[in-house]
């Protein structure tokens, strides 16, 4: 069984947990806003000026680093990246490096370990811009894991009830991060 992690974006892993205990499970996906916390394995960075800044800086030499084809091309095409199709261009989202890497995961394993992610049920944001792209980024995530039936998805220590939209999908369940390791380390 192929078990990957995925890491939000603003995840902050209690410090008591071993993340090497974690590391035996599966490997990281996520942005490269949690490389520097975590050492993730594939980061993400779908932002062309941050790209390019990490690139000149030598980073794809560091781990897994992904960028989009379109990225890929407008910077002359650099050598040691990795590279996956898309764009939002029909959306206007934030935290679109947790997007790919939620995709990326999920196209080459059996569960998909979510942690740092709070999908549970917000009030409507009175800022119109801002309440489209949380409406967009539920969107795709829904479509993420119901496009995957044969993947497992887990969201771990996530207290709250999941949103509507989401608690409706059969292959996504949540569970405690001390379960979890207790379960793959046995």
């Amino acid at each position: 069984m192929n078990i990957q992690w995925v890491l939000a974006d603003n995840v902050i892993i209690d410090p008591t947990v071993d993340i090497q205990r974690m590391r035996k499970c599966g490997a990281f996906w996520g942005s490269w806003k949690t490389w520097r916390a975590y050492n993730t394995d594939n980061v993400i960075c779908h932002n062309m000026n941050k790209a390019e800044d990490l690139i000149k800086r030598a980073f794809q030499t560091t781990c897994n680093f992904y960028i989009s084809n379109k990225v890929f091309n407008l910077i002359n095409r650099p050598k040691g990246v990795r590279l996956y199709e898309g764009d939002f261009m029909d959306h206007d989202v934030e935290n679109q490096d947790e997007l790919v890497a939620m995709n990326l995961a999920a196209s080459i394993c059996d569960v998909v370990l979510l942690i740092g992610f709070d999908w549970s049920e917000k009030p409507k944001n009175k800022d119109k811009l801002k309440e489209v792209q949380a409406r967009n980024y539920r969107g795709l995530v829904h479509q993420a894991i119901k496009s995957t039936p044969h993947v497992q998805w887990i969201l771990v220590d996530h207290s709250e009830d999941i949103s509507k939209d989401l608690s409706e999908l059969s292959n996504l369940d949540k569970d405690t991060l001390s379960n979890v390791l207790d379960l793959l380390n046995t």
